[in-house]
């Protein structure tokens, strides 16, 4: 909003008008215009109509005794039609009248904020038929509360118009007329007005010809409304007071619901975040269930294999063993095809000479035979190398499938580790120790895995050094032979004399490789004892591990019972805070039945104090009654005591008159 000194300034120089300082000084002292005794030019005045058309920030405004020209009067007059915040004007000594008069009928008309209207030491009643205007302007006005015609040169003819507005004007409550010439005949019209009117509480009508008793009866026809202005104006303080008590109840209500209300959208927003969260937690929970699960069904189908394994390796073990013994067989058939052998040397031997040819043919045959037997034996060899070289295999595919499952053992452990800890950052604070406790179980899980695969790392080492112990026997065994093989062929060449000494030789390196063969047997047995053993504590082992799986599904199962009864609690909680907020419910409700029953109630005491106003108002119109009955009888008795005085004073006049002396006349002159 602009300053009005400024836009007076601008205005001015817009219209090429002299910027007066002391209008401006006016100006710039809102909410007050006090512009008296100051001489004003027509164009200022013009100026000062459009700044009071448009401002709001004057409430008061004074042009007294300034002098104004028609001209201006009517300027400001117009501005004042527009305005919405001047609710005091004061017009004094400006010599209003005419056109003027016309003006301010038009402003009248049109403003509805002024209450106080001052025109004291105007002209208003030089012309009747501008004061008419006026006087309709103030009967339709319902905005004026005060008027001041102090010295406005009002006869009875503008008695008339005034009583005419005061009939139709219900805003009014006082006016003055004082220094005036009304005479008795205007009082006389005001006082039938003032029948009509009853909100004028105050008239003033000192200076108009005006008898005493006729301002008596004046002032008592305003008594009424006075008393009535006083009971209608504490009907409006306790009308008042009731609508803020009932406004400030209803603020209060329409707080409380609306606290009730955000309570009620709080609650629901924290039951479905509560529920979100435990259908989210209850899905996360069933996903690690489903995938603890499928892990346990991977262990148990690694654990089907390693016991297919396992039962392969008792299977090859089962053949090793049928072989070993069909080996012994095989070596004590060869002991016996030895023993019959040697017997038949034996008895050869004395017939050596005449059948030296035929043993030479059979010690051919025996020697072809022995290396066969020899074949079979590196044959044998073979196959066990085979055999052994089955063995590493197998153990490294035991040792990968070892370290494929500690893999996937640590993948197991990190997956759940990183899961609990997701369950943990998003489960309160409460579950802290669980996790806590889990982590500590998987802990010890995992150094009972390591320990377990140290065992089988110290096992592996173990069957090594048991297939570098056979390594070294078969070695052994081969050089065993292949010195056999040379000193059998060495024999062979030898001479044939020496023949019977190498076949005594031959039988004891046999009985010594039969004893080496046994004690091979014995040692294989015992690598088969080692090996069932080691079967057993892998079994064992496995046996161990499903133990730990139960005890996994175990756990998660009491996990499972655990979200079943966090599960409950929520619900417990959802239904306690429902339960609360219908209780709350019933709350407002009760509290809207107590709004309208305290709204009832208003509406009774409303009621009643109608009654009792109409009841004052039909007591008023009796005392009206009663008083205007008063005043005829008073009345009356003024005329006739008018008619005894005119009496008395016609038969002095003839007394006086009817005497011859001179004298007579001074009474008359007296009279």
């Amino acid at each position: 909003m602009t300053n009005p000194c400024e836009l007076f300034k601008a205005l001015c120089k817009k219209y090429n008008i002299e910027v007066q300082d002391n209008v401006c000084q006016a100006l710039s002292q809102t909410p007050t215009l006090d512009l008296a005794n100051q001489t004003l030019a027509v164009g200022t005045c013009a100026v000062l109509g459009k700044i009071l058309q448009s401002t709001t920030s004057i409430n008061k405004a004074s042009f007294e005794d300034c002098l104004l020209e028609e001209d201006g009067i009517k300027s400001i007059l117009l501005g004042l039609c527009g305005n919405s915040s001047v609710k005091t004007l004061s017009l004094k000594g400006n010599s209003v009248q005419g056109n003027g008069t016309h003006a301010v009928a038009k402003m009248l008309r049109h403003n509805s904020t002024i209450t106080r209207l001052s025109l004291e030491w105007n002209s208003l009643g030089l012309c009747t038929e501008s004061f008419a205007a006026f006087c309709e302007a103030v009967g339709s006005n319902s905005a004026l509360q005060y008027l001041d015609l102090r010295s406005n040169q009002l006869g009875t003819d503008a008695a008339v118009h005034i009583a005419q507005a005061l009939a139709k004007n219900n805003t009014l409550t006082a006016i003055d007329i004082r220094w005036n010439s009304l005479g008795a005949a205007g009082a006389k019209t005001l006082l039938q007005s003032l029948h009509h009117n009853r909100s004028l509480k105050k008239i003033e009508l000192v200076g108009n010809n005006i008898p005493n008793d006729i301002i008596s009866s004046i002032e008592q026809e305003l008594a009424p409304n006075s008393r009535a202005a006083v009971v209608t104006q504490e009907y409006t303080t306790r009308t008042e007071v009731l609508k803020q008590q009932l406004e400030h109840h209803e603020r209060h209500s329409t707080y409380e619901i609306e606290r009730l209300q955000e309570t009620l959208a709080e609650t629901e927003l924290k039951l479905n975040k509560t529920i979100k969260q435990s259908s989210f937690h209850t899905g996360q929970l069933e996903e690690s269930l489903h995938s603890k699960k499928l892990e346990v069904e991977a262990v148990e189908s690694k654990l089907s294999l390693v016991t297919s394994a396992l039962q392969l390796c008792q299977e090859r073990l089962t053949a090793m063993e049928s072989r070993n013994k069909t080996l012994e067989e095989e070596l004590q058939r060869n002991q016996e095809q030895a023993q019959k052998q040697s017997n038949r040397d034996r008895e050869t031997m004395e017939a050596m000479k005449m059948e030296r040819s035929e043993i030479e043919r059979t010690m051919q045959n025996t020697v072809a035979k022995l290396d066969a037997q020899i074949g079979e034996l590196e044959f044998q060899k073979s196959n066990q190398k085979r055999q052994v070289l089955d063995l590493r295999e197998m153990v490294c595919s035991l040792q990968s499938e070892v370290k494929g499952a500690r893999a996937e053992c640590d993948e197991l452990v990190a997956s759940e580790v990183a899961k609990h800890k997701e369950v943990m950052r998003m489960m309160e604070q409460q579950h802290n120790t669980e996790v806590q406790r889990i982590k500590n179980e998987y802990q010890q899980i995992e150094t009972e895995m390591r320990e377990k695969v140290s065992n089988m790392e110290v096992r592996r080492s173990e069957t090594e050094v048991e297939i570098t112990s056979l390594r070294v026997q078969v070695t052994t065994e081969r050089t065993t032979a292949q010195s056999q093989q040379t000193s059998l062929r060495q024999q062979l060449k030898a001479e044939h004399a020496a023949i019977v000494h190498g076949l005594e030789e031959r039988l004891r390196a046999m009985e010594e490789s039969r004893n080496d063969a046994e004690e091979r047997m014995r040692s294989q047995i015992a690598s088969c004892s080692s090996l069932t053993a080691t079967n057993a504590k892998l079994n064992t082992q496995l046996h161990a591990l499903r133990n730990q799986l139960s005890q996994l599904e175990a756990e998660v199962e009491g996990k499972a019972l655990e979200v079943k009864a966090a599960e409950s609690r929520v619900r417990d909680e959802v239904k306690l805070q429902l339960e609360e907020l219908e209780q709350e419910r019933t709350q407002t409700a009760r509290l809207n039945n107590t709004i309208s029953q305290l709204q009832r109630t208003i509406a009774e005491k409303q009621l009643e104090c109608q009654n009792d106003c109409r009841k004052l108002e039909d007591e008023v119109r009796r005392a009206k009654l009663e008083s205007k009955q008063y005043k005829d009888e008073i009345q009356k008795l003024k005329e006739d005591e008018v008619r005894r005085v005119g009496m008395l004073h016609s038969a002095f006049v003839s007394y006086f008159n009817t005497s011859p002396t001179s004298p007579g006349t001074l009474p008359a002159e007296k009279l």
